[in-house]
């Protein structure tokens, strides 16, 4: 891993980590209108010593390809693929998530795709297990909702 793409990943990483200590910091009066929702539900850190990086992120693109008629069945702690996806039109980088039937629930978003991409193609970095931390189905949220929510957390290794 190259001192950039180190320095890519970690900065990243640090934007969800930052996300949930903002919700810790926050009084429930404050809102920012799609900007405040579920930050409680992002994290992420990485253990030099031993190469660890958990993520928890929101899934992506949940509204398309029936993906929503999925999200309604999952739980959380359900277990979740995740596939690289090179053919995807929109980014080359892409990783796709599955349910344990193959079911697509949508994407990893982009910004973390295309730092860990790179390290992935190379064999650098390897997923250990990807589970569904958070789920709000459409059909629990408000009325005006228009896709449901989705956090996924991945644990992956960096080979050293």
């Amino acid at each position: 891993m190259t001192f950039e793409e180190q320095e890519n990943l970690i900065k990243e990483l640090n934007k969800l980590h930052e996300r949930k200590v903002l919700s810790e910091t926050i009084t429930p009066d404050y809102f920012e209108p799609g900007m405040m929702e579920y930050l409680e539900q992002y994290d992420a850190y990485y253990d030099v010593v031993t190469g660890v990086i958990m993520m928890q992120f929101q899934v992506k693109g949940t509204r398309y390809e029936g993906r929503t008629e999925q999200i309604e069945k999952v739980r959380s702690g359900d277990t979740v693929q995740v596939i690289r996806d090179y053919e995807n039109t929109y980014n080359s980088n892409n990783f796709t998530l599955l349910t344990g039937k193959g079911k697509s629930l949508g994407n990893m978003p982009a910004e973390l795709c295309n730092v860990i991409a790179p390290l992935y193609d190379k064999g650098e970095l390897v997923f250990d297990k990807a589970k569904v931390s958070f789920v709000d189905p459409i059909s629990k949220r408000n009325r005006h909702a228009k896709q449901a929510v989705l956090f996924v957390e991945l644990i992956c290794k960096l080979n050293q």
